[in-house]
C-alpha cells in the first residue's frame, strides 16, 4: 500500500509541476522504482518475509512510474542534471518507450501475479527486472 500511494503522489507531484525540470522529475520516478525493485527483490532473495500486499503495491509503483518514464525525455535534455541517460534515447526513442511499456506490463503481471504467494511472483518479478536490465544495459550511462 505504501508504494500505492506513492505511485499516487508521484502522478500528482508530476501533474502539477507539468515537468518544469523534467531531468529531476525523472529521476526522482527512477528512484521509485528502484525502492520498489529493493523491497521486491528483497523478498523473492529470502531476505524479508513475503508479503503479498507490499509486492503488488511495489509492483503498482513500477507499472505507474513506467507508464510516465517515457515522456521524460524531451529533446533539450539529454545533458544537465547530473543525468544517466544515453543520448542513445533520443536516437531510438521508439525502442526506449516499447522498453518502458514492457515493463509496466511485467509489473502490472507480477502484481497480479503476487495473488498466487511467492512462487508465483518469483518468475513474474524476473520477468519485469528483465526489462529494467535491458532497459539500463542500451540506454543509461554508467557514472563512477
Amino acid at each position: 500500500m505504501k508504494f500505492l500511494v506513492a505511485a499516487v503522489a508521484t502522478l500528482t507531484l508530476l501533474a502539477s509541476a507539468a515537468s518544469a525540470d523534467p531531468i529531476a522529475d525523472r529521476q526522482k520516478l527512477m528512484k521509485g522504482i528502484a525502492d520498489a525493485t529493493k523491497v521486491s527483490a528483497e523478498m523473492v532473495q529470502g531476505k524479508t518475509p513475503w508479503d503479498a500486499a507490499a509486492a503488488k503495491g511495489a509492483m503498482a509503483t513500477i507499472a505507474a512510474n513506467a507508464e510516465i518514464f517515457p515522456t521524460l525525455f524531451p529533446a533539450g535534455t539529454e545533458t544537465g542534471g547530473d543525468t544517466e541517460a544515453s543520448p542513445k534515447i533520443w536516437e531510438v526513442k521508439s525502442d526506449f518507450d516499447a522498453i518502458s511499456a514492457k515493463m509496466a506490463t511485467a509489473a502490472q503481471a507480477a502484481g497480479t501475479a503476487a495473488d498466487g504467494g511467492l512462487e508465483a511472483f518469483k518468475p513474474a518479478f524476473g520477468a519485469m527486472a528483465a526489462n529494467c536490465k535491458a532497459c539500463h544495459q542500451d540506454y543509461r550511462i554508467q557514472k563512477n
